[in-house]
């Protein structure tokens, strides 16, 4: 809710009821790097093409809101395996598991003690590169389309991603109900450097499955069996390639004309409203974006407990 300039509190809905919440201090805005330039635009703070069709008043337009996505484009190599002690779904399998269940009870131990995600590394897809620039971490099982589509038998999976993407998306309004969800473009693989990078990483994780260690789990790849080609391996990038959860950028910190909060995560031209969340990041970290997260919500505390 704003007055005029000042941001005064939020609007919520529990359970049916419409509530307003006022704030003492300051609101604190920290719903992700979807939820923050969302909840923004709703309340009328944002870019002018986006409120104005949707009938949103306009309060304060920040063109940058929604802008500058970014994200870990991430291709999953996927293989089956004949062996059991992989996690999976079968009749022999099952009885592994349960046994493997009884030992975590009793002793915290076994397979089901796994992360199921223990092995990963940083590397570099050429000599010359002055750091890594690709991700791999391996699943003790197989991990298709976020794990929504479930496979008989039982298999090994090798996630790879980008670590320092160049394609940048957007987050916008799809209409003036909250409950609504945003427009979410991610744009991946927009950018052709990030394609032949991915390309690269999907090459190299293909030569470590294939390498002599692995052989006692006769993995057989379940989506590129067959290919070969530079063309044939980027189509199966294109269909393939999603979200490693990782996404920042749309509220970015600074001070150009389409950053939205300061160097103290205020945003931009009205009063008592930060951003704390991963949307303030104007730049991708070249890694796991939990501990950047952490540091931003410990920094912005401090700030506003000394506010």
């Amino acid at each position: 809710m704003l007055q005029g300039k000042q941001a005064t509190g939020v609007q919520v809905l529990i359970k049916g009821r419409r509530l307003e919440l006022k704030a003492r201090k300051e609101v604190l805005l920290a719903a992700g790097a979807f939820g923050s330039p969302h909840l923004l635009m709703l309340s009328g703070v944002g870019p002018e093409a986006e409120l104005k069709p949707l009938g949103i008043a306009m309060q304060h337009e920040l063109p940058g809101v929604g802008q500058n996505l970014q994200d870990h484009p991430d291709i999953v190599l996927c293989y089956k395996s004949s062996d059991t002690s992989l996690l999976g779904i079968s009749l022999g399998g099952s009885m592994k598991m349960g046994k493997a269940l009884i030992d975590y009870l009793r002793n915290q131990k076994g397979p089901l003690g796994s992360n199921c995600a223990e092995g990963g590394g940083f590397l570099k897809t050429a000599p010359d590169l002055t750091r890594p620039d690709i991700q791999l971490h391996s699943v003790i099982g197989t991990v298709d389309d976020h794990n929504r589509k479930l496979h008989w038998g039982h298999g090994f999976s090798c996630h790879v991603c980008v670590l320092r993407p160049k394609s940048i998306g957007s987050v916008g309004l799809t209409s003036s109900d909250p409950s609504a969800a945003p427009r979410i473009d991610p744009n991946f693989l927009g950018h052709d450097d990030d394609v032949q990078t991915l390309l690269k990483g999907y090459r190299i994780a293909r030569e470590i499955a294939a390498q002599t260690p692995m052989a006692r789990f006769s993995l057989k790849d379940m989506y590129s069996q067959n290919l070969h080609s530079d063309e044939q391996l980027i189509e199966l990038l294109r269909r393939r390639t999603d979200s490693i959860y990782h996404p920042i950028g749309t509220c970015k910190m600074g001070q150009d004309e389409m950053t939205v909060v300061d160097s103290q995560l205020r945003v931009h031209g009205i009063e008592g409203l930060r951003v704390i969340d991963a949307s303030i990041m104007p730049t991708l970290v070249g890694g796991n974006t939990n501990a950047a997260s952490i540091m931003i919500a410990e920094r912005g505390a401090e700030w506003v407990a000394s506010a």
